[in-house]
């Protein structure tokens, strides 16, 4: 039994990589002829761009290959539950459409650490954060570029190497050429083929596993897991809550902001995530649904592939169900690697594109404040291509690290993203904050993060338990096939393999239990949960960081437009309700939201 990558695969496959490309030259020579050839053109693309377009955009943008291949991962090693991932998501883009939205888009910036100049009137806040966001945007394209090479590893035997070095070329010169206006139309490409993926998957799964209720009926659909204790690896807590500040980080970076910048108004840009909110939640259903559906179709075979050792690599559980699944349809499995090629075009496109923004902005003309716009914009195209160059480093690093992508990239990620949200939360909503109390509270919340990462990786804790595993009595029809090669299988070996399996053979069920050794105290605060580091860093920054900011001296003057309203952003614009003379009388610092300070303190 072998399944091979035939030749309508690769003419798909290769028909997606060219016309990506070519849309991003395309867009790069219109917008030359056009003479758009300001930085607002190559980065905002005029700030005139219409909502539909910007908003596929922006879903693709997070939609990379740890949603292709690590998210259906999660679903069949762990269940169904990670769907409750999706509420957290949609409460964050709900927050960002009515608290985030009114204050930064009237600023007309081009960076997002722009506001941390207006905001405190120095630089030193932004130049802390702008480098986080370097360094977060760094890893997150190596993460993304790995897992794609892992795929295509498994898939078609190109070596990941080859992989990161192709991928990463190619997205850096379209890119480059292109600008933004390029990055947003190959993304509406890249969604109609990452969707068409999702949904051949899916549909050809469903029914060769006998259809819905066969999917259901597995233990995979079991979520039932509304305990509190925060070392369960997917509760309905700490997907639906503890993962808001995961997914509020990605409204406020500058990937997000930059699209959010680039449409005309304030109401396009509150549609953009309303409209994105249930658009991606779409997706992210379909993907961990498909994990259910992998399962159910191996269940009705008699081999959990993951289980009977027939995949040593998680991530690499779809890209062999793929060649399986469509090997008799020719030009399927090269559809579903042209998904996942178009997943890490667009971050990688979104990223680079992001970086080049913000070096421009925050560093070039904060310089040369007088620089010429045409000569900017060839600077910018320039340093596009050094970051490409230092993601694909970045990638060759991500792929010696141990543990799941997903887990992997969460962790290193929540070091960062809880508290830089801290930062633009508490900026425009609590008056009092101050530069020096921001820094010390996003200081101290990433040193405890990190340290609980390190804990987790390093402290030889157990894997944590999974579903129980499916049978693997029919599983030696797939033993002669070369599913992965050394090198993927040596890098995510068994890497969220279950303390309890359950292996069904053909004559017997026996349950192998490993004996876990007591845990000390240190090791029992490692086994918290990976989903609630992001709010932990968040909480423990904000805490800190509003009491050093009413320790240290605040800013002399403060820009109002910095500043949320409720009675301005909310009751006023989206209400349309005036305020009454009695408000008036009361003065306009307190008109200004504090969520945390009284009104009228200073």
């Amino acid at each position: 039994m072998a399944f091979t990558f035939s030749i309508p695969d690769y003419v798909v496959f290769i028909s997606t990589v060219v016309a990506s490309f070519l849309i991003g030259v395309f867009f790069g020579f219109w917008e030359k002829r056009n003479k758009h050839d300001t930085p607002d053109d190559y980065f905002l693309a005029g700030r005139r761009t219409k909502t539909i377009p910007v908003t596929i955009s922006f879903v693709v943008t997070f939609q990379s290959s740890i949603m292709v291949l690590a998210f259906p991962a999660e679903g069949y090693v762990y269940g169904m539950i990670y769907l409750f991932m999706a509420l957290s998501g949609g409460i964050a883009y709900v927050f960002s459409a009515y608290f985030v939205v009114p204050v930064f888009h009237p600023l007309k910036l081009t960076s997002i650490y722009q506001y941390l100049n207006l905001r405190f009137g120095d630089n030193v806040l932004r130049y802390v954060c702008m480098v986080i966001g370097v360094v977060y945007y760094l890893f997150y394209m190596g993460t993304v570029t790995y897992g794609t090479s892992v795929a295509l590893e498994v898939v078609m035997g190109i070596p990941y190497y080859a992989t990161i070095i192709g991928y990463v070329v190619i997205t850096t010169i379209y890119t480059s050429i292109g600008g933004i206006k390029a990055v947003i139309w190959t993304d509406v490409f890249q969604f109609c083929i990452m969707t068409t993926g999702f949904i051949a998957i899916v549909a050809k799964g469903t029914i060769d596993a006998g259809g819905p209720g066969a999917v259901v009926r597995t233990n995979r659909f079991d979520v039932n897991e509304f305990r509190l204790d925060p070392r369960i690896r997917y509760t309905f807590w700490n997907l639906s809550i503890g993962s808001i500040i995961f997914w509020l980080y990605y409204s406020y970076s500058q990937a997000a902001m930059q699209r959010v910048f680039s449409v005309p108004t304030v109401k396009a840009a509150r549609n953009l995530y309303l409209i994105c909110n249930p658009l991606y939640n779409m997706i992210v259903i379909m993907a961990v649904l498909e994990g259910g559906v992998i399962f159910a179709y191996y269940l009705a075979k008699g081999c959990d592939i993951y289980a009977g050792g027939i995949i040593d690599n998680v991530n690499a559980i779809v890209p062999f169900t793929i060649m399986e699944l469509f090997n008799n349809h020719p030009g399927l499995p090269g559809l579903f690697i042209a998904a996942l090629s178009s997943a890490a075009f667009s971050t990688l496109s979104s990223c680079l594109c992001s970086l080049s923004a913000i070096t421009y902005e925050d560093v070039i003309k904060v310089r040369n404040p007088n620089i010429e716009p045409a000569y900017a914009t060839k600077l910018s195209k320039i340093v596009t291509l050094v970051f490409g160059a230092v993601a694909m480093g970045i990638s060759f690093l991500i792929s010696i690290l141990p543990g799941s992508i997903q887990a992997i990239s969460q962790s290193i990620f929540a070091c960062m993203d809880g508290p830089m949200c801290m930062i633009f939360i508490l900026a425009p909503m609590y008056r009092r904050a101050t530069t020096k109390g921001l820094l010390i509270g996003a200081a101290s919340g990433m040193v405890v993060v990190m340290w609980l990462n390190m804990g987790k990786l390093f402290s030889g804790l157990p894997p944590d338990p999974t579903k129980p595993a499916g049978p693997t009595h029919n599983c030696d029809i797939y033993r002669n096939i070369n599913v992965t090669s050394s090198v993927a299988a040596q890098m995510y070996s068994n890497s969220t393999n279950a303390v309890y399996y359950l292996v069904n053979t053909t004559t017997a069920t026996a349950i192998t239990t490993t004996v876990v050794p007591e845990k000390t105290v240190l090791q029992e605060i490692y086994s918290v949960s990976y989903c609630w580091f992001s709010m932990t860093g968040f909480i423990i920054s904000m805490i800190v960081g509003m009491i050093a900011s009413r320790l240290t001296e605040p800013p002399k003057h403060i820009d109002s437009r910095c500043l949320f309203s409720f009675q301005k952003h909310i009751r006023e614009e989206l209400f349309g309700q005036k305020k009454s003379d009695s408000d008036s009388a009361s003065g306009e610092h307190e008109e200004e939201m504090k969520f945390i300070q009284k009104p009228g303190v200073h």
